[in-house]
């Protein structure tokens, strides 16, 4: 029996990102338009000794556009020089909490920029792999961490599919489990798979905080120790409202890929709003 139509409706639509659809699209095409692809193309290469490879996973970040758009823009300007079947987009649950790892089932999620379709065959394969693995609903409902990313995707690869997946219990035990997971299921499910782990880095810290804490989760991303990421969060040597994504990455990459990272962009808002007593810091990499 076909499964009934459900929608997953924006949001934050009007608040983090604009609710007309020309006007969206404007704002997107404007923070793609300043990245330059020799420069980026070139800190790739010269970080991973990779060229014209399609990375496994990404990190971007998920604040209004104004804010973190134009780190955002790295991410997805990579992204659009390949071709992807399915987009796995990870993110923490701010509002609702649960435990585990909740992945949505609604047929599709709407933007002002019209419908994804969700990968439901992946989706429903994912939960299968684990007890931890389940479909939380009511936490996908108002959450913004997957949602700010769509309007990017969408732009940058029409036609995509989507498996939305939060954490609940953000550690590196549930990171193995997802990772595990995801590794199973792009084995069972030959196809053209990305990971887009949705994070901010430090938040509400001065400018000179921020850069301090978010150089500790930047180099340790750049060596690509899962387990020293999540020792330093624990500690507070360093903060990701979405770290268990990036351990998800990272774990992921190098069962799929070469465990390699380059770091694309990173700011904080201070850049943007001038007020550099309270920042909260974006990152835009891509993991090999």
């Amino acid at each position: 029996m076909e499964k009934a139509q459900t929608v997953r409706f924006p949001v934050v639509n009007g608040l983090f990102y604009p609710d007309r659809k020309e006007e969206l699209e404007q704002s997107i095409e404007g923070y793609l338009d300043r990245v330059n692809p020799e420069s980026l193309l070139k800190a790739i290469t010269e970080q991973t000794g990779i060229k014209d490879v399609p990375p496994v996973a990404v990190i971007s970040p998920h604040a209004g556009y104004i804010f973190s758009g134009s780190v955002q823009a790295y991410t997805y300007f990579l992204l659009s020089s390949f071709s992807f079947e399915t987009a796995i987009v990870i993110g923490p649950s701010h509002q609702t909490p649960f435990d585990g790892i909740s992945v949505n089932l609604d047929t599709a999620y709407e933007t002002p920029l019209g419908k994804l379709e969700v990968n439901l065959e992946f989706a429903e394969k994912l939960i299968a792999q684990n007890e931890r693995i389940t479909h939380s609903e009511d936490a996908h409902l108002s959450e913004h961490s997957i949602e700010v990313q769509l309007p990017f995707l969408q732009k940058c690869a029409p036609g995509i599919m989507l498996v939305p997946v939060l954490f609940g219990v953000q550690s590196l035990d549930c990171a193995h489990i997802l990772s595990d997971a995801l590794a199973a299921v792009t084995e069972e499910m030959p196809g053209s798979y990305v990971t887009i782990v949705s994070t901010d880095l430090s938040h509400y810290h001065s400018h000179v905080d921020a850069q301090a804490l978010d150089r500790v989760l930047i180099d340790d991303l750049q060596s690509m120790d899962a387990d020293l990421i999540s020792k330093h969060i624990l500690e507070g040597k360093t903060e990701a409202c979405g770290f268990g994504g990036i351990l998800t990455g990272i774990l992921l990459s190098q069962v799929k890929g070469t465990g390699k990272c380059a770091i694309l962009q990173y700011r904080d808002s201070g850049e943007v709003s001038g007020d550099r007593r309270n920042v909260v810091g974006y990152l835009s990499a891509a993991l090999y």
